[in-house]
């Protein structure tokens, strides 16, 4: 059984999420979607990704089943609810809220949905630890 995913705000961190998940057999194809129409379309082109969505609203009402989440951290708590409340199954990166109302509020609607919500952390694509890699590589 394969899934589909929309990838909301695609630029370094989560352009590499988008290629990440585009490479994994599970997932029957990746979306991407930007404030900036130019990023969503270089991330479609660069990692040969299914498309991209116009607004975060137009992917929600896509077919999509999931929804990665890696804007300002400030914006996941309310794009978390709303994507679980749209039906979606929903992955953000960190923190999943910034105040414990929203955090409530996604636990809520992950009851009330049935849907799941996973938060992610990783430093792999922090770009201290990027650019630590490269000159390693570099010798």
């Amino acid at each position: 059984m394969t899934f589909s995913i929309g990838v909301v705000g695609v630029g370094q961190f989560g352009g590499q999420f988008a290629h990440l998940f585009n490479l994994h057999p599970g997932v029957s194809a990746v979306f991407a979607v930007d404030d900036l129409p130019e990023r969503a379309a270089e991330a479609v082109d660069r990692y040969h990704l299914a498309g991209s969505e116009e607004s975060f609203e137009d992917l929600l009402a896509s077919d999509v089943d999931a929804v990665a989440i890696f804007t300002q951290r400030w914006t996941h708590g309310p794009l978390v609810e709303q994507a679980l409340r749209a039906g979606k199954h929903v992955y953000s990166a960190v923190p999943m809220a910034i105040s414990e109302e929203g955090i409530a509020r996604i636990i809520d609607a992950v009851r009330e949905t049935g849907k799941v919500y996973m938060m992610g952390e990783t430093s792999y694509y922090n770009p201290a630890t990027v650019y630590a890699r490269q000159q390693h590589a570099a010798g």
